[in-house]
């Protein structure tokens, strides 16, 4: 199996020619008549030949749902050009429609013009995920590119069902679901609490899709101090990325998250926080979220690394009162960030008849 980040690279050195000695008295040596090269000997002045690119092939996939959150995958990668093939190869759940589900990348993998290998990757997939899930898709395509690429540049894509057995020939083609816009989500029933034997917040939260087509995200956790700034990304003491989520049209998920605190030493500072969700988390700016909700941080949870003393009794649970809570989108003038939304795609698709899309 040729499995190996680091590139492996081949030199030859072909060394051609004579020496010719000087010195007093003495003559330069003739030149002899060229000759033609043995068989198997390259001439000095051929012309290289061109290296040939052919999209890869999968053949012998082999995929096992291990109990818990991952999948085994074996399959056969054969490079049918001249030219070295390297990159990521790939795997998509899809839906009913040919959404993804969700995507990652299996392993990088390496090989040689003419020949095959056989790999084997174990890839964590979420159970949610794989219960929406209707055929997998296998690619291949450049370095950390997987969730980028468009499913067939560098590799000929190989749809299976969740059986390992081929797809069906009429299912629909893969494509990205838009990234999501204001008013097609709804955030509720926000929990916070301090878990002590792990000494960690959990945070649980429902989302429910009231679009007509599925969505995909990732959900941020942000928090502030007293000191205000005009920058609500630069004034957050702590930003942490929860969970990606692929919620159906018209589906209802409650997810629990466990927040990640790296200064625990501010977590006392905060005193109000921010759960937002869209397309990349928390690289995207809270104020442009498509839904977003504020709330003061419960009173009775300090840091986490606090004494045993301090949490000699039941784990701390605070529920987030969302009548309290604030939406900081709104405005006296009653308009909200969606009025400033980029409805650029990501992923830009032709839709399909059967579209999944919004009155």
């Amino acid at each position: 199996m040729t499995r190996n980040d680091w590139r492996r690279r081949t030199l030859g050195l072909l060394l051609v020619g004579s020496a010719a000695a000087w010195g007093p008295g003495c003559k330069r040596e003739q030149p002899q008549a060229s000759v033609p090269p043995d068989a198997g000997v390259v001439a000095v002045d051929a012309a290289p030949v061109a290296k040939v690119a052919k999209p890869l092939k999968f053949s012998t996939v082999r995929l096992v749902k291990e109990n818990g959150s991952h999948v085994e995958v074996t399959y056969t990668l054969t490079n049918p050009g001249t030219a070295q093939a390297r990159g990521d190869a790939c795997l998509a759940l899809l839906d009913e429609k040919g959404f993804t589900v969700h995507e990652a990348q299996m392993g990088s993998i390496t090989v040689k013009g003419g020949t095959e290998d056989v790999f084997k990757d174990r890839v964590y997939v979420r159970e949610p995920d794989w219960e929406q899930t209707r055929t997998v898709l296998l690619y291949t395509a450049r370095d950390y590119q997987c969730d980028k690429d468009r499913f067939q540049e560098s590799s000929e894509p190989l749809r299976l069902l969740r059986t390992g057995s081929p797809a069906p020939a009429d299912v629909p083609p893969p494509q990205r679901p838009r990234k999501p816009a204001p008013g097609e989500m709804e955030l509720s029933g926000v929990t916070l609490s301090h878990d002590s034997t792990l000494g960690l917040y959990r945070l649980q939260y429902t989302v429910k899709n009231v679009s007509a087509r599925r969505i995909n995200g990732q959900a941020c956790l942000q928090g502030y101090g007293e000191d205000a700034h005009p920058s609500e990304e630069k004034a957050a003491l702590l930003s942490d990325d929860l969970d990606a989520f692929s919620i159906a049209a018209g589906a209802t998920v409650t997810v629990t998250d466990l927040v990640d605190i790296f200064d625990r030493e501010r977590w006392d500072e905060i005193v109000s926080l921010d759960l937002f969700l869209d397309a990349r988390g928390c690289e995207s700016k809270p104020e442009s979220a498509p839904v977003r909700l504020r709330f003061d941080r419960p009173a009775n949870l300090h840091d986490a690394d606090a004494t045993d003393e301090a949490y000699d009794s039941d784990d701390e649970t605070a529920e987030v009162n969302e009548g309290d809570a604030t939406d900081p989108a709104e405005d006296e003038t009653g308009m909200d960030s969606s009025d400033a939304y980029d409805p650029d795609e990501e992923f830009p698709q032709k839709p399909s008849s059967d579209e999944e899309t919004v009155d």
